[in-house]
């Protein structure tokens, strides 16, 4: 019978089974076994049971009393389940947290009494010891500590050693979601020893600080330099590193980062490490604006031929960046350009432009590396005198 379908049969019936009954026998046949670990064997049967529920109605079905020494199987391990749960509840009394999950370092003398056992009997319905241990500890934590269970992004991990009889705890980050506008220039995205702050000081310093984290770690959806400002809500997620504190006033920390007038945030919210992933993966158009400075008088007439800068242009690796990027060419994709004639030689430029296109090599073509330009369009050198985000075209 498949497994699935021992699930939604009443144990009382499965164990009147032939089959079911042998196994039973077979394995009390090697020594006793206590009610948690005899149930576990059964714990496909009739899921709305606990272990040992089940293990005294196996004993109820055989006529099998109680044991009466250690169990051949756990030594009695299960028995000891209230002292694992109060050493937990110590080990996590000075962190806050919403949600838990329960890990183990096994005990190998009974995971090799398991092993032989289910060699001897099947193991295809049994639950394994470290599982049934870590779901039920779990369970009575949640349950006295009034979290939640959740084993793929929990706040923390109770680690139990079962061999050495000790509990520690592994604090996952506070991953914290938001977004950024940076209204001055000078001030890069990371921490960078050649300057004195950064977007991530400014905005991971208060909240690393609310939470009590040992560090931070700042994900943005993309990087502006540092002489640019952003101007366009920037998204981001902030990861604090072994917070303590998990429950903070977001609107408030929004507002006390905000009120230096450097840096504004918004929507500040927790969230689960995927969302770094997301913002990673995520390619959004930007909109920018440039001012630009060129070496020579340009009429408006030749200003019309930037509309040739519209579509594809292709940009080697800036030699501002070689040290740190590949040298390779690039496809990028300009899908609007307007443009204002501030003076002979001055004009504004608007563009919007598929992610990772570089704007200043777009404006002075880097001796030829970046084609076409608007210094080759327009037949004189070009610079990039400011430069801001406007927009960052991202659905959220």
């Amino acid at each position: 019978m498949p497994e699935c379908a021992w699930r939604k049969i009443p144990f009382a019936e499965a164990i009147g089974r032939d089959d079911l009954r042998l196994r039973a026998r077979t394995a009390l046949s090697g020594g006793p076994l206590c009610d948690a670990c005899l149930g576990r064997l059964f714990a496909q049967v009739d899921t709305g049971l606990t272990n040992e529920a089940r293990g005294r109605r196996v004993r109820q079905a055989l006529g099998v009393p109680p044991p009466g020494g250690p169990c051949a199987l756990c030594a009695n391990f299960f028995d000891a389940i209230d002292e694992w749960v109060v050493r937990a509840e110590r080990a996590l009394a000075r962190w806050e947290f919403d949600t838990l999950a329960v890990s183990s370092h096994i005990d190998p003398t009974v995971a090799e009494r398991e092993t032989a056992l289910w060699k001897r009997i099947g193991g295809d319905l049994a639950e394994p010891y470290k599982q049934a241990f870590n779901r039920t500890v779990g369970c009575r934590l949640c349950e006295t500590l009034g979290c939640d269970t959740d084993l793929v992004h929990p706040d923390v991990v109770v680690v139990a050693d079962h061999a050495a009889r000790a509990v520690t705890v592994r604090i996952k980050p506070l991953f914290v979601r938001g977004r950024y506008r940076k209204l001055v220039r000078g001030i890069p995205q990371c921490r960078w020893r050649a300057w004195p702050t950064s977007v991530q000081q400014i905005v991971g310093d208060p909240i690393a600080g609310a939470a009590e984290g040992a560090d931070h770690v700042l994900h943005g959806c993309g990087r502006e330099d540092a002489d640019v400002r952003c101007l366009g809500e920037r998204p981001f997620v902030l990861e604090v590193i072994r917070p303590r504190r998990r429950r903070l006033d977001w609107p408030a920390l929004a507002r006390s980062i905000s009120a230096a007038g450097k840096v504004e945030v918004t929507g500040l919210a927790p969230c689960k490490r995927p969302e770094v992933a997301r913002l990673k993966e995520a390619r959004p158009e930007k909109t920018y604006r440039a001012l630009v400075r060129l070496a020579r008088d340009v009429d408006a007439d030749r200003l019309a031929d930037l509309e040739q800068l519209v579509g594809v242009v292709d940009q080697r690796t800036p030699r501002r960046v070689l040290k740190r990027r590949a040298d390779r060419v690039r496809r990028r994709r300009v899908c609007t350009l307007v443009w204002r004639q501030l003076g002979p030689r001055e004009i504004e430029i608007e563009v919007r432009t598929q992610a990772g296109t570089y704007i200043k090599e777009l404006i002075s073509g880097d001796d030829g590396r970046t084609q076409p330009s608007v210094a080759q369009v327009l037949g004189t050198a070009a610079v990039c005198t400011e430069l801001d985000v406007l927009a960052i075209h991202i659905d959220e």
